[in-house]
């Protein structure tokens, strides 16, 4: 293995993150063995990756120069030659570039690298971009590429080349003033032969982009719901990104997004570790009898859609958890996590990880994101790509064994979710419970009354739906965001009997922290229990 610690510019970065991706195809023909495995460190976070690698493999070797490693990938079998561009003048086409150079086992490489890039063996000049798309613009490079090679590709992805959204004008166009384009993912990019693209308006309707956007993700031979990797940050709206589950991103409706940017060493993961097809061993649900004279609350830690928070915030936070719950037993209340499902292929060893270290305090559990299987709006989808959805998240339940999921619609789709989505998982599972949040989150829905915690539908009165409660921030500014002594008072004061959730993000400032600082205010008649206890509980209550 080579471990790669040098800062590079960005575009060798991505020659760098190219001939990773390209070695970790799992296509034999395609890789060559005599390449190393490489495992890099993204900027700002060194110690994050060291002690994932050191977790996950065991082992942490001496750091090698990247250039090292650029001169085994030029000599190997796995580049075929490289794609010359200039980065200066095709920046905003970067990933049709990638794309491109990926489809073609070729390494892009930037004008301005090819003298410092001198010194390596030399590979063929596959194509000169620098001529040949000379004339190109984003939408034309789009369709150029969605038109000769959409059926080589697997799945979708989306990075910013370097638009700022801050700054947008009427016509909806940004600023090209963004920055660079977040290399980490180029590898995953690579290995899976994913259609990289970014228009600036691809999701705003009426437009060229939105209409080319539509084909793409109908005229292809992808699975459906597509997976959209990486992040669509188009049309930034108070403080939120309107598309980012990208459901409605596309007239289809026939998305979600696997939420990746940013995210390094995907290709090493999802090469180096087996995928997760058997179910994983949860802490057993707790056997609780309903009592009316209790209140019960499942405190469920949220944003681990985010693969990016997995791999960092969470990481710190499991750290802090498995340290306090060894400390004290009144330290180890129940707590459950969000956590994506998509992990089973993706990053199976750090799903693993956090099973194990769930088992050390004997008190975690595991919840499924929003909404389930991707983030997204399953209700907004056609009828048919809907039922293929349910089908992942009854496969996602099997393989974490839980019956919990976090949901999140827009406010306008709850009452249809409520009749026609929800009642499906009726009788493919026991029970089932999804706990709510409406977009945007301060919302109430209208589907609740101010006395209900929770509905219970389905043709076999077994689909739990439990009432939003969110906890993003503790400046007590906004209703979601009351200190820890106020949640602990809202909780306190609630009816004898209530059966209700805390959903805790940390946008807003809340923290693990937090929770433990909440839970020492609370007094003796509140019960904290799992998520997956949670809906046995309501399901008592409501027979």
């Amino acid at each position: 293995m080579m471990y790669l610690s040098a800062l590079l510019n960005v575009t060798s970065q991505i020659s760098l993150q190219s001939c990773i991706g390209l070695h970790n195809r799992e296509t034999t023909s395609e890789t060559d063995a005599t390449l190393a495995d490489a495992y890099t460190l993204a900027e700002g976070r060194y110690d994050i990756d060291q002690i994932w690698l050191s977790e996950l493999s065991g082992v942490v070797p001496a750091a090698s120069d990247p250039d090292d490693y650029l001169r085994s990938c030029f000599s190997s079998t796995s580049a075929q030659g490289y794609i010359l561009y200039d980065y200066s003048k095709q920046k905003y086409l970067m990933p049709n570039i990638i794309t491109y150079a990926s489809l073609h086992s070729s390494i892009p490489i930037d004008v301005s690298d090819l003298s410092s890039f001198s010194s390596l063996p030399p590979l063929p000049l596959f194509s000169d971009l620098t001529t040949l798309w000379s004339h190109m613009t984003p939408y034309t490079a789009t369709l150029h590429m969605f038109k000769n090679y959409i059926n080589q590709t697997t799945s979708l992805a989306k990075l910013n080349p370097g638009y700022d959204f801050k700054g947008m004008g009427h016509d909806i166009m940004p600023n090209r003033d963004g920055g660079d384009i977040d290399v980490l993912l180029v590898d995953y990019v690579y290995k899976e032969k994913l259609f990289l693209m970014y228009l600036a308006r691809e999701c705003v309707p009426k437009t060229l982009e939105h209409k080319l956007f539509n084909r793409i993700v109908t005229e292809n031979n992808w699975k459906k719901p597509v997976k959209v990797y990486g992040y669509e940050d188009s049309v930034p709206v108070f403080g939120g990104d309107v598309f980012e589950a990208e459901t409605n991103c596309a007239s289809p409706h026939n998305l979600g997004q696997i939420a990746t940017k940013g995210v390094n060493n995907l290709s090493y993961f999802s090469k180096k570790s087996k995928q997760i097809k058997s179910p994983l061993q949860q802490n057993p649900t707790e056997d609780i009898t309903y009592a009316s004279t209790l209140t019960y609350v499942a405190i469920i830690i949220g944003d681990g859609d985010n693969l990016n928070i997995l791999k960092t915030r969470n990481l710190l936070w499991w750290s802090s958890r498995v340290s306090r719950c060894r400390d004290s037993d009144k330290k180890c209340f129940p707590l459950s996590w969000t956590t994506s499902p998509q992990l089973k292929y993706i990053l199976p060893d750090m799903m693993r990880y956090f099973y194990e270290e769930a088992e050390r305090t004997g008190r975690d559990y595991f919840v499924l994101p929003p909404s389930g299987d991707m983030y997204s709006y399953p209700s907004l989808m056609p009828e048919e790509v809907q039922d293929e959805y349910v089908d992942d998240v009854v496969e996602d339940f099997r393989i974490m064994s839980t019956r919990s999921s976090v949901h999140w619609e827009w406010f306008f789709s709850w009452s249809g979710a409520i009749k026609n989505y929800f009642p499906k998982f009726s009788n493919l599972i026991t029970s089932v419970g999804f706990f709510l949040t409406d977009v945007p989150f301060d919302v109430p829905i209208p589907e609740f009354s101010h006395l209900e915690d929770f509905k219970i539908v389905g043709e076999n009165n077994n689909v739990v739906l439990f009432k939003p409660n969110e906890w993003r921030g503790v400046d007590g500014e906004t209703e979601q965001s009351p200190s820890a002594r106020d949640m602990a008072r809202r909780i306190n004061g609630a009816p004898n009997g209530t059966i209700t959730h805390i959903y805790l993000t940390s946008d807003g400032g809340a923290s693990i922290d937090s929770i433990y600082e909440m839970v020492a205010y609370l007094e003796e008649d509140v019960v904290l229990v799992s998520a997956d206890a949670l809906i046995d509980l309501a399901v008592q209550k409501g027979i």
